[in-house]
């Protein structure tokens, strides 16, 4: 189906006139065989009639291919859930799915997967995130890939946020510095400042592994301005548990204490149960090292 016959469907599907969705930017004839799959037209145009749809181009793009994600959004969408809940089974049924794939990409995702499968598995052993497990070609496959990219947009930015510790803490330094300069330019779009949040709550977090607090103070204030609304709440969680961290080593114990413990507590609540046992995990070490 060409893309006019998609806008056609939602047009009369919301009771509008062709005249409503097209005057002053096409012309009748035009819009007729636009809607016929008979014109292509300009980018320009194009989000002139989303506008007047009143529909986003991501979401006219959920529609076009039929209320489906796109291939690689339900990668990450599967990736993250399971991931996220220690979910073993899920993640071994996604990685055997990709090992169909001989594409470059598929390369990259099959490294990331297997990478997450390994590291989930010692910290069940071991409850600490051991790196060491992790495979020298994957981490080979994945740092290489963003070596050799120029210029990043978000599928960069969010590989590199879930593969942190891959790098060393200069190579993190250098990245984190370039990508940082192009935050404000995202902040107005939801998925950018949700890319953005991942990046920095998973550098904070590699930064108070390190025992590099004051540094992460720094970044708290970043997480905090990009998450100031209701959806931002995963992220208010966890600027509260590394503030708790910070206040403990500043000499707060017992406030910063009872601040992280209400973070892990949230999480538990909310069935982050993997989240909980981590930042658990760390605080632990930390009260050790005190």
């Amino acid at each position: 189906m060409a893309y006019g016959e998609t806008i056609r469907n939602i047009r009369i599907a919301k009771g509008l006139s062709q005249k409503k969705v097209y005057e002053d930017i096409i012309s009748k004839s035009y819009a007729i065989a636009f809607e016929q799959g008979a014109h292509d037209i300009s980018l320009r145009i194009f989000i002139q009639i989303l506008d007047r749809l009143m529909i986003d181009i991501d979401e006219f793009f959920y529609i076009y291919v039929g209320y489906q994600p796109s291939q690689h959004d339900e990668f990450l969408d599967r990736y993250a859930t399971a991931g996220n809940r220690n979910d073993l089974k899920s993640l071994q049924a996604l990685y055997v799915e990709l090992l169909d794939g001989t594409d470059h990409t598929s390369k990259i995702n099959q490294a990331e997967v297997r990478s997450r499968i390994r590291l989930l598995k010692s910290f069940e052993c071991e409850k600490v995130l051991n790196k060491s497990v992790i495979l020298e070609e994957d981490i080979h496959t994945i740092t290489e890939h963003l070596a050799n990219i120029q210029t990043w947009t978000l599928r960069e930015i969010l590989l590199f946020a879930n593969t942190l510790d891959y790098f060393d803490y200069e190579q993190q330094e250098v990245f984190f510095q370039t990508l940082m300069k192009s935050m404000s330019k995202y902040k107005n779009y939801d998925r950018g400042k949700n890319t953005f949040s991942v990046l920095l709550n998973n550098i904070i977090y590699e930064l108070i592994r390190g025992h590099r607090f004051m540094a992460a103070d720094k970044l708290l204030e970043d997480l905090e301005e990009l998450n100031k609304d209701i959806t931002g709440v995963f992220f208010r969680i966890m600027y509260n548990y590394y503030k708790g961290i910070i206040r403990m080593k500043l000499g707060q114990e017992d406030e910063g204490l009872k601040q992280a413990q209400s973070a892990i507590r949230i999480l538990c609540e909310l069935d982050f149960t993997h989240q909980a046992e981590l930042l658990q995990a760390t605080l632990t070490q930390i009260l050790e090292d005190i």
